[in-house]
Order: C-alpha cells, then sequence, then structure tokens
C-alpha cells in the first residue's frame, strides 16, 4: 500500500478504538497513530518516513530487508509485551497503545500487496493474503474503500459494531469513581 493508504487506514482505526474506549481520546494519541501507520516502511527509502531518515533505511534496507524485521506480527507483540510489563498496562491505553495500533494496521493493510514476513525473525517466510494487488494500483483502491467504510460504520457504530450502540454505561464509566453532585437552585 501505499503511504496515504496507510495513514488512512491507521488514522480511522485509531479513531475507532478512540471511539470504541480502547484507546485514550488524545490529540497525541492520534499523532502516534498516524506516526506507526508509516512507521514499518522505514526500512525503504522509497516511502514517506524512509525518505526523511535516508541513512536509517539504508542500513536497514541492507540489514533486515523490505518487509522483514519492520513488518513483523512477533516483533509487534514482543514490544507491546515490554511496554506491558515495564511501563505497566495503561501505557497500552495511550499514545504507545495508538503506535502499536498503526503499526498493527501497516502489516495488515502489507498482507494483500505482497505480503511480509510476520513471524519474523521466527520463519523468513512471506505471508500473502488473496487478492493479491498491486501496490498504488486501481487494486488497492478497491481494497481500500470497503476498508474505510468498514472502520467508518464500525466507529459510528459505538463500542459494539455487530449488535448496535454501546449501552449509557459505557458512556460514563471512564468517570473513575468520581461523583456527579446535584446542583440545587436556591429559592
Amino acid at each position: 500500500m501505499t503511504g496515504r493508504s496507510h495513514l488512512l487506514i491507521g488514522g480511522f482505526a485509531v479513531l475507532c478504538a478512540m471511539r470504541w474506549h480502547i484507546l485514550a481520546s488524545e490529540p497525541l494519541s492520534v499523532c502516534t497513530g498516524l506516526l506507526g501507520s508509516l512507521l514499518p516502511d522505514i526500512d525503504t527509502e522509497r516511502s514517506m518516513l524512509g525518505a526523511r531518515v535516508k541513512l536509517l533505511s539504508r542500513f536497514l534496507a541492507r540489514t533486515v530487508g523490505h518487509r522483514g524485521l519492520t513488518h513483523s506480527g512477533v516483533v509487534l507483540l514482543l514490544a507491546a509485551c515490554l511496554v506491558s510489563a515495564t511501563m505497566g498496562k495503561d501505557a497500552l491505553y495511550g499514545p504507545v497503545g495508538a503506535l502499536f495500533l498503526g503499526v498493527a494496521t501497516h502489516i495488515v493493510a502489507d498482507l494483500p500487496t505482497g505480503g511480509c514476513q510476520l513471524l519474523a525473525p521466527l520463519s523468513r517466510s512471506r505471508l500473502s493474503f488473496w487478492p493479491y494487488v498491486r501496490t498504488g494500483g486501481v487494486g488497492e483502491i478497491m481494497l481500500l474503500l470497503p476498508t474505510l467504510f468498514f472502520l467508518g460504520w464500525a466507529g459510528f457504530a459505538g463500542r459494539d459494531p455487530f449488535l448496535g450502540h454501546a449501552p449509557p454505561v459505557l458512556h460514563h464509566q471512564r468517570l473513575h469513581g468520581h461523583v456527579l453532585k446535584d446542583i440545587a437552585v436556591p429559592s
């Protein structure tokens, strides 16, 4: 997928996660989610992010190759476990979690466009989903539009997009023990 497609999918996914209260609704989380959606392609200098850090992208291209270690679900899972163990599970609720979600959407979006080494460093085999489409072609648009439509629908549907809108109690669970007091107006 192109950088623009990754940004759209990653941005929509982060906004949906915020809507479903999986991520905190913070502007920084949106920014880190968008950065995460571009981050795996840092291993090629032809990408949006790699073109801005050419020395690093050239080094990564020579050492790990394109769509290798930077596109690994195993590395992403290990990084999430490391962050959870060192910073606590609440760290995954904020901007760090949004970064990981952006990376995850990037990896999934690349599976039908040539695949990735999803299990690297455990395996060098590339996993690819059908239908195979060319990056930047009409097929990418044919995959992008339904994906964005689904994410948009799921974001508006609420916490459980398949059962309907979130129950009212979920909207107020973020109060964390705060008590709302009635305001009495003297007559």
